[in-house]
């Protein structure tokens, strides 16, 4: 059976990277041979002429999509074009979002014919050798579907206990050329679970409340793979909390450094669970940024939310890391029950008084009640009104709900002068490097290099570049700078000067075809 996987796409702001999730799947799938291909429309033109193509070319039985809330709407449209001109092929969605709406999905969408819920790997297997047999897929646990016009919900499945029992994800399916070019980092995990209970995340039941770790050796090994096969040197370690089990992180720095690995990484940490020791130990093993969820700087926020911290923890935990060299960024969450003017104003204080005394960067961001969580589900208890349901909104900056006190206007205007604070940061260090100071320089050309290949990317610039009459390979790189920077609308010497960037890493490459020369990603 051919499975045809489509990764679905978001903004650049989300930060890309390489779907994890869907590598995982095609490796599982691979293992049971059954065929197995993956269309990104993260980081390329999104068309329905494109689905098409490879829907004519590979002709699969199988299309599937995974999806977070803010890009289902993306996900069940694209499920929507597959089965518009493949009618027979059967079409599966999995992800957090429709792990927790699979019956309003299979309600609104009956073009899609499968949900999947949690954790997919073994459940996708069961759905494709149910398909291949024609058998029942009420034997298939984990699922929803529909039968004689209702929604048949199969038992859960649980957690895949072996973490080291699935196989590395296959990212050989993956346009790696162009996340590196993106300068977008690569994804693994070490662990899944989280034994938290903050009410505005679905992870806990998503993955469980008990983490599951896999072997360091094999984390690393991955890593390993990552930087010398497939070329990324920043990798991002996506546990929930990955310093939640100390001998875990200890033993994965004690490999790295062992092997000597010139390996930059990142991951996500909370502030209660380190110490000077694990900390410096990280360092000197690659990481370079740790990402703290403080949320708020009201203590009754926090102890509302479950968060499971105090305002001392997040500053111990903040001084802690970059006393040992580290980056930080702390993330906290406007619109959180109990939200007020006041509460608000001591998040915005808070994150300052991190910033000004620890040098941690922050981010503001705006309550978005997901599906899956406490805040979602018992929103009246919490003084939560939802506004709306139009999920692609809930990306977190923008209001998609309101406590009785703080209204979206209120929210809006925080948001605003949040991002108005950081635009004109941007504008002044970019003043700055034009007037001749160095000291921003290379943060603004790494910024504009990478919108530069996002438009690259999402306009499919290189394909629809015409052949090159040329046997001078110079002559072709600066006939390629010379028709990027006509498509895209900037100067020659600044598409030059991109260009010559990707060339000389290798990410794209000259082929000959009919008609003359071609440039290819690699």
């Amino acid at each position: 059976m051919r499975v045809l996987f489509i990764c679905t796409p978001y903004p650049l702001e989300e930060f890309p990277m390489p779907s994890l999730s869907l590598s995982y799947l095609a490796a599982v799938l691979q293992r049971e041979d059954i065929e197995v291909q993956i269309l990104d429309l993260l980081i390329s033109e999104h068309t329905r002429a494109k689905i098409r193509r490879r829907l004519e070319e590979y002709q699969p039985q199988v299309v599937g999509v995974s999806c977070s809330t803010m890009n289902y709407p993306a996900a069940i449209n694209i499920l929507k074009v597959c089965k518009g001109f493949e009618p027979e092929v059967v079409t599966v969605i999995g992800g957090p979002h429709v792990s927790f709406t699979a019956t309003e999905t299979l309600e609104q969408a009956p073009w899609v014919d499968i949900v999947v819920r949690g954790e997919g790997e073994k459940t996708l297997v069961g759905v494709v050798r149910a398909l291949e047999a024609g058998a029942s897929l009420h034997q298939v646990p984990g699922i929803a579907f529909r039968q004689d016009g209702a929604v048949v919900m199969t038992e859960p499945r649980a957690p895949i206990e072996d973490l080291d029992s699935l196989p590395l994800p296959d990212r050989h399916l993956l346009p790696l050329s162009r996340y590196r070019a993106l300068g977008a980092p690569c994804s693994v995990i070490s662990s899944r679970g989280c034994p938290f209970g903050c009410i505005f995340c679905s992870a806990p039941r998503m993955f469980g409340r008990r983490v599951r770790f896999r072997n360091p050796r094999l984390v690393v090994d991955e890593m390993e793979l990552i930087y010398r096969q497939f070329g990324f040197d920043r990798i991002n370690i996506v546990d929930d909390t990955f310093t939640v089990n100390h001998r875990h992180v200890r033993e994965i720095c004690d490999e790295l450094m062992r092997r000597n690995l010139d390996i930059r990484w990142t991951a996500y940490s909370r502030v209660d669970t380190l110490n000077r020791e694990l900390l410096q130990m990280m360092k000197q093993a690659g990481c370079i940024w740790l990402c703290f969820g403080i949320e708020s700087g009201s203590e009754k926020i926090l102890k509302t939310i479950n968060k499971g911290i105090t305002l001392d923890d997040a500053r111990r935990g903040v001084r802690l890391a970059t006393e040992a060299g580290l980056g930080v960024l702390a993330s906290f969450i406007l619109g959180l029950p109990g939200e007020t003017p006041e509460t608000v104003r001591q998040s915005v204080d808070f994150a300052r008084e991190l910033g000004n005394d620890y040098g941690a960067g922050y981010g503001l961001h705006v309550l978005a009640p997901l599906p899956g969580t406490e805040v979602y589900e018992k929103a009246d208890e919490y003084g939560i009104v939802l506004l709306t349901r139009d999920w692609a909104k809930f990306d977190a900056n923008q209001p998609v709900a309101e406590t009785t006190v703080m209204k979206a206007e209120d929210l809006w205007q925080c948001k605003a002068n949040y991002d108005g604070t950081v635009s004109s940061v941007w504008e002044e260090m970019k003043r700055l490097v034009e007037a001749g100071d160095p000291r921003h320089r290379q943060l603004v050309e790494e910024n504009f290099s990478t919108e530069f290949v996002w438009r690259v990317l999402k306009g499919d610039v290189i394909e629809k570049l015409r052949p090159i009459r040329a046997s001078d390979p110079g002559h072709a790189e600066e006939e390629l700078a010379s028709r990027v920077s006509q498509r895209l609308d900037i100067p020659l010497n600044l598409a030059r000067q991109e260009m010559g960037k990707l060339v000389q890493r290798g990410l794209i490459k000259q082929a000959w075809a009919k008609g003359g020369l071609v440039w290819k990603w690699s």
